[in-house]
């Protein structure tokens, strides 16, 4: 049999393959484009299309979920409302907000409630990308 080199990807794909990421994101589009996305990653991945979704969800896959990408601008419950009751059922949740503007002083107060990182929205995949894995990694 011929040696293959691993490649960047295919290493990537199988240190992701034991991560769960929670996607929240109002956007049925985008919520599909990152599932396909983050799953071709080798992510598991689970989906919420509201605050409401993302709450039950989180509640009942806590131990699973190692990080959480989270739209601020959500129906049924706020983002920062849905981060509140994650932050309750586990202080120590990873929670990558996503916003296509944020206030700055909501930012630094996110920041200091436990916000992980931030993305701009429109995502740009690879950038996002990255800091998912940061914070899954830290």
């Amino acid at each position: 049999m011929d040696y293959v080199p691993e490649t960047s990807s295919s290493r990537n794909q199988r240190a992701n393959a034991q991560r769960t990421i929670l996607v929240v994101e109002d956007e049925r589009l985008m919520l599909r484009l990152l599932e396909k996305f983050l799953s071709r990653q080798g992510y598991q991945v689970l989906l919420a299309a509201d605050g409401e979704q993302a709450i039950d969800g989180y509640c009942r896959h806590k131990t699973e979920i190692d990080v959480v990408l989270l739209d601020v601008g959500l129906p049924k419950v706020s983002g920062v409302d849905v981060f509140r009751k994650m932050k309750k059922e586990n202080p120590d949740v990873r929670v990558v907000v996503a916003s296509g503007y944020l206030d700055p002083k909501m930012k630094i107060e996110m920041y200091r409630a436990g916000v992980k990182d931030f993305v701009d929205k429109p995502y740009m995949l690879p950038e996002m990308l990255e800091t998912l894995r940061s914070v899954t990694e830290r």
